[in-house]
């Protein structure tokens, strides 16, 4: 069983992540950039879902050309533990984030940390952060056909209390020219995008990727 984290501790460096990414030279431009964590879509009808020799391949290229250290994580829909289990073991997943119906006691059994995305339409949707209490959690826009990686945008001021005292990255919809404002407002720890910095489903933009990351970082700064 992993050691989950605690609650938001207090301003710290801003966590940035890259999902979505299926090409080495993404996830090395990417990392090039100052991304923190990278991320790997594990739903098989996903556009940006890779089988998992080809995942396996992937990470390991990655990592041994890679001009940082980085997470790799994992996104799962509904998985079993066993296979999110024997998938993260051989293409060496650092996280499990998981989009689908699973509950507290599910995440902590794995053996990796694990983050809970909510997908956030509501004050409710807000209020069920409270199931996973000890869990880092991502915030997402809520779509009726996909459980994530939507690109739509939501109201972020929702989650100003949540940021406050959870460790939250933020999602859904970022882009270069929005980043900023979402970190002033908030001072989440981290954020995370996918089709915000694309030129097509699971092709990443360098220009975008490079500009997301910059703006990022810049308004960590000003905090």
């Amino acid at each position: 069983m992993n050691q989950q984290n605690a609650p938001n501790p207090g301003p710290l460096p801003l966590l940035i992540k890259i999902c979505g990414i299926t090409r080495l030279e993404d996830g090395l431009v990417a990392l090039e950039a100052g991304a923190d964590w990278l991320g790997f879509i594990r739903w098989p009808r996903s556009a940006r879902y890779l089988p998992l020799d080809l995942l396996t391949e992937l990470i390991d290229n990655l990592k041994s050309r890679a001009p940082r250290p980085f997470e790799a994580v994992g996104g799962y829909v509904n998985e079993t533990r066993e296979t999110i289990e024997r998938e993260a073991a051989q293409a060496g997943l650092s996280r499990i984030q998981l989009h689908g119906d699973e509950t507290l006691s599910f995440a902590r059994a794995l053996s990796r940390p694990a983050l809970k995305a909510l997908r956030i339409r509501d004050a409710g949707s807000v209020r069920a952060a409270d199931d996973f209490e000890g869990l880092d959690l991502l915030a997402d826009a809520f779509d009726p056909a996909l459980p994530g990686g939507t690109g739509l945008c939501y109201d972020y001021a929702m989650l100003r209390d949540l940021t406050a005292r959870r460790r939250v990255l933020i999602a859904g919809g970022l882009t270069a020219e929005t980043v900023g404002g979402v970190i002033r407002a908030l001072r989440p720890w981290g954020v995370d995008v996918s089709s915000g910095v694309e030129s097509a489903p699971g092709v990443k933009d360098p220009v975008k990727v490079r500009e997301f990351i910059n703006a990022a970082r810049q308004a960590a700064k000003e905090q």
